[in-house]
């Protein structure tokens, strides 16, 4: 089996409480990778004789949970900090949502309008 770990110690895990970061999380048993956005709320470090394995206590950020989930260190393959960031050029508080960042390209037409072909183009060009 190859391992998909990512390589973490107690002070960069510790230095992401707090932080909204998307993880790519495997496992032996199933080829397919599982993308999940998480709140890191807290770190369980590895002790000799008492924790076996690393791990992050997590909330998920996309739905409101009462209790924190952990997550080995073992099963994540990836992961990336997100951070927020304002709108420039207005007045509105940052788009967030669960502490995703929401890119600022333009969403897809509605498809059921004349103006609108079925493929949901604009005939707009996007550099």
């Amino acid at each position: 089996m190859t391992s998909f770990a990512l390589n973490l110690n107690a002070t960069q895990a510790m230095g992401l409480i707090g932080q909204t970061v998307m993880m790519e999380l495997v496992w032996e048993q199933d080829p397919e990778p599982l993308w999940r956005c998480f709140h890191i709320v807290g770190v369980v470090v590895p002790l000799e004789g008492l924790v076996e394995e690393g791990h992050f206590l997590v909330l998920n950020a996309l739905h409101e949970e009462r209790f924190p989930n952990e997550v080995f260190w073992s099963n994540i393959r990836t992961l990336t900090t997100l951070h927020r960031r304002p709108l420039s050029g207005s007045d509105q508080p940052s788009p967030v949502f669960g502490g995703l960042i929401r890119s600022g390209a333009a969403l897809p037409a509605r498809r059921n309008r004349i103006s609108v072909p079925a493929n949901g183009s604009t005939g707009a060009a996007h550099p």
